[in-house]
């Protein structure tokens, strides 16, 4: 047998070059599923192409690091046919692993057999174009093992290729360290492959064929332009997706600033941006000691426009509206837009006479025919005037009495205004009984935990359920969030109760735990207070512990405005929560002064993107464009995206489309009571809608309000 030595430099080269090869093709993969289809075909393509010349040029080198005391050469076609071999294979196999939400084990196989026998069979045609005289013998057991090592470093390496692609954080640190698993397996199989290779002593090298430094300049040259070449268009590729995702970083913190305090469809202030100005206000005329009026004013028979012209009809009969108020408001003043056809005037520093001239010549505007979309129609209002301090120093005071102002004509015929006597309160329940029944409401065990369901997008089951608080009022039936949890969280009751529904809920989950449903999630909302409290983790930990419950199967929501306000321990509790294995979703993403580059700040795994954007987004192609770009901005932070107030099947196939994980609104189902959960397995077999029996108060529209308690 020939002696045969090693050249350690070249050994060190080759790996060096299945390292690079290896992170190249990680790199290319890891774009795949942030792109268009086109460009992903093109990295899927790339990231192949990479790895099978990487592989080839490793193999050649070593060969090259192989010293005989002879010339050696190599035969041109053979060694052209190994390169296309181990090019063909690595296309093939990284286009059937890496593409795809879920790698299944059959595609995994599959993969890794042809990738597998596309090393092995490049690492023997390319020792096959050694052109010598007789042949070479080889040891079958040590071939056996390159064979094997073959197959469990291509299985590695696909692996690793599909699971790394969707990684953000600690990206550059992974791929370099599975590069170098990738790059110490190719190097095991090719030099355990070589030392099964026994040359003779009359071996001799035939004429022809390419030469030691012809293929030493050729491979070189082959491998250094072409992972030269995907390095510069991967950095070139990466620096300009950055610049892309601030610019719509930027783009997107404008339009959710603007969403956050104007209506979409009139660019009046919202609800949010008006309470702002009212607490401003409130601010000043105390100091000042100066009147303002809070005018509520309401379209009559908005409805019969609806029901009869069509939505698009009453939208721009909205929009006419707010044109012809605006047209004779001062900058002083402000007009909001509360939903519907509802508005809300905030009139600074005014007399009785100003107030009296100024309602008076709206309603006369208004009463003037209005052209919409061809149609004239014939508009009057409805409005209720409150003044600051005679009818109220808060503004819940104010607004109450001006609603109910507004109530009053309209119960009087509608087409007027009135200033608020207190005769017109016989509708508004009395606060200090309310707040009474209210503080009593936990002792008599009044409370009560609902049940919506979220669904998986793509394989439309039940992924868990959020948990919303009802109160059975003995009188007033199952009354909403919104009609007490102001006066909880002002009295501090929001505690005791709050410390309650976590308990409920975790109760509730263990119990559906032992009825064979382990696979479900809860989710409950953290008020702003209860947020605030101290020993929140400590209450939330002693729940999971005493009903023995994964913490993964819990996910505590918590408004982007009540993470944002105490930034410092928002990230320190919200970091204990991750630490414990428990979920932290941001919840009605969008409604508050949004900022996408904080969710990169604060740790939280889901993000819940408020129903106001899925309720304009098929007829407002700016509010579609605004959730897709969340949902990939939220991806590439490694976040699960959470689509609420889903309505239509519509819908629920756009944002499936956009790469929602999960899915819940009336569409699927109403919130329910525990009892009648059960009802939803059944659902799939029915056509009908689930409606809880006999909760006449929970079919309003605001059953979907969330509890923040």
């Amino acid at each position: 047998m020939l002696n045969v030595s090693w050249d350690p430099v070249l050994i060190a080269i080759s790996f060096l070059v299945a390292f690079i090869a290896s992170f190249v093709a990680l790199d290319c993969a890891g774009k795949i599923p942030l792109t268009s289809r086109k460009a992903a075909m093109f990295w899927r393509i790339a990231g192949g192409v990479t790895l099978g010349i990487g592989i080839w040029s490793m193999h050649f080198i070593g060969m090259l690091s192989m010293k005989m005391p002879m010339i050696m050469s190599y035969h041109l076609w053979l060694t052209l046919g190994s390169l296309g071999i181990a090019v063909l294979t690595s296309t093939l196999a990284i286009n059937i692993a890496v593409p795809g939400n879920s790698l299944s084990p059959f595609r995994l196989i599959l993969a890794t057999l042809i990738l597998s026998s596309g090393v092995v069979s490049m690492h023997y045609v390319g020792m096959a174009a050694l052109m010598l005289h007789g042949s070479i013998s080889w040891d079958q057991r040590i071939v056996l093992l390159s064979v094997v090592i073959a197959i469990i470093a291509s299985g590695v390496a696909l692996w690793l290729a599909f699971h790394l692609r969707d990684k953000r954080k600690g990206v550059f640190i992974n791929r370099i360290a599975a590069a170098l698993v990738m790059g110490t397996a190719i190097c095991a199989m090719h030099y355990t492959g070589m030392s099964a290779a026994h040359f003779h002593d009359m071996a001799l090298t035939m004429p022809g064929g390419i030469s030691e430094l012809g293929l030493s300049i050729w491979v070189s040259v082959t491998t250094l332009c072409l992972l030269g070449l995907m390095l510069i268009i991967s950095l070139v590729d990466s620096h300009f997706r950055t610049v892309r995702l601030t610019d719509n970083l930027r783009q997107l913190n404008r339009q959710l600033e603007l969403q956050a305090r104007f209506d979409a469809l009139t660019g009046l202030a919202n609800r949010h941006q008006m309470d702002i100005r009212l607490q401003d206000c409130l601010h000043s005329s105390l100091l000042n000691k100066k009147q303002f009026a809070v005018v509520f004013i309401d379209i009559d028979h908005f409805k019969r426009v609806n029901d009869t012209w069509g939505h698009h009809v009453g939208d721009e009969l909205l929009i006419s509206v707010a044109q012809r108020i605006t047209a004779r408001l001062t900058r002083e003043m402000t007009l909001a837009r509360l939903g519907g056809d509802e508005f809300i005037l905030l009139v600074p520093e005014c007399d009785d006479e100003k107030i009296n001239t100024l309602v008076t010549t709206l309603l006369d505007d208004m009463r003037r025919p209005l052209s919409i979309c061809g149609h004239a129609q014939n508009t009057t209002l409805s409005a209720g005037v409150s003044l600051y301090p005679q009818h109220g120093e808060t503004l819940h005071e104010l607004k109450l009495k001006a609603d109910a102002a507004m109530n009053h004509v309209k119960q009087e015929g509608r087409n007027g205004w009135a200033i608020y006597r207190p005769e017109m309160s016989t509708a508004v329940p009395a606060e200090p009984s309310f707040l009474q029944e209210l503080s009593q409401a936990l002792e008599r065990d009044q409370f009560e935990l609902w049940y919506q369901p979220t669904y998986l997008a793509e394989q439309n089951t039940i992924h868990g359920f959020e948990a919303l608080l009802r109160w059975r009022h003995p009188e007033q039936g199952v009354l909403l969030p919104s009609l007490f949890l102001p006066s909880l969280e002002q009295t501090g009751l929001i505690i005791p109760v709050g410390n309650w529904a976590i308990e409920a809920a975790c109760r509730q989950l263990h119990f559906w735990t032992e009825q064979g449903f382990s696979q479900w999630t809860l989710s409950f909302n953290l008020s702003p207070i209860q947020f605030e409290q101290q020993d929140i983790f400590t209450v939330v930990s002693s729940m999971l512990q005493k009903y023995n419950l994964l913490p993964s199967r819990l996910i505590l929501e918590v408004t982007e405005s009540t993470a944002l306000k105490n930034l410092g321990r928002s990230i320190e509790l919200l970091n204990a929560f991750n630490q414990a294995g428990i979920t932290v979703s941001i919840d009605d993403f969008g409604t508050g002064y949004s900022n996408l580059l904080m969710l990169n700040v604060l740790p939280a795994k889901e993000l819940k993107i408020d129903k106001s954007f899925v309720s304009s987004m098929l007829e407002n192609e700016k509010s579609r464009k605004l959730v897709e770009t969340i949902i990939n901005i939220a991806r590439t932070m490694e976040m699960k995206i959470v689509a609420e107030g889903i309505e239509t099947e519509a819908q629920q196939e756009v944002l499936a489309s956009l790469g929602c994980d999960y899915l819940q609104g009336f569409l699927f189902s109403r919130p329910l009571p525990a009892e009648q959960v059960p009802w939803l397995l059944l659902q799939k077999n029915s056509d009908k809608q689930i409606i809880p029996i006999g909760k006449v108060h929970t079919e309003s529209s605001f059953i979907s309000q969330k509890n923040h308690a």
